[in-house]
């Protein structure tokens, strides 16, 4: 019996991995929210990377861009690719202080805000959903299933 319950928690856990894309449900709720063709084109070219690190860059005013792999959890490679993309979409800008040309500091533009105000806004929405599926369980339930789901994301193969 365990091993049929370990494979269907295997099986829900890849349909979430694999609705996580360019085109998911929280995409289309993103894109819903505004009326704005070019912000819309701009969030129909964001993958759920993207988006993280466009959360990340709206904690501060300027963030230095050599301490957003610690920050995110992502690797220095995927957050220079980010950070591209990102600029060459016109939400947010890279940019050097006068006095230590050396270091990288990347801000959002405008339109970068406007996406991670939408972030905000669907974290808040899954979070309601998310408390009124979790009602149904006590807090030693919820409790196991978060460790379980830390013990399996900590798998090495």
């Amino acid at each position: 019996m365990t091993a049929t319950l370990i494979q269907q928690l295997m099986t829900e856990l890849n349909g979430f991995i694999t609705q996580d894309g360019l085109d998911d449900d929280e995409k289309q709720w993103a894109l819903r929210q505004t009326n704005d063709p070019a912000l819309q084109a701009q969030l129909r070219q964001l993958s759920t990377t993207d988006i993280k690190i466009v959360a990340q860059l709206a904690q501060q005013p300027a963030s230095l861009a050599k301490q957003l792999p610690a920050a995110t959890q992502l690797s220095q490679a995927t957050i220079s690719r980010g950070l591209t993309k990102l600029a060459k979409l016109g939400l947010a800008e890279k940019f050097r202080r006068l006095q230590n040309n050396k270091e990288v500091l990347v801000r959002l533009t405008a339109a970068g805000t406007q996406v991670a105000q939408l972030h905000v806004q669907m974290d808040a929405a899954i979070a309601t959903q998310a408390q009124n599926i979790a009602q149904d369980y006590s807090e030693a339930e919820l409790t196991r299933f978060v460790e379980l789901m830390h013990r399996i994301r900590q798998l090495k193969i």
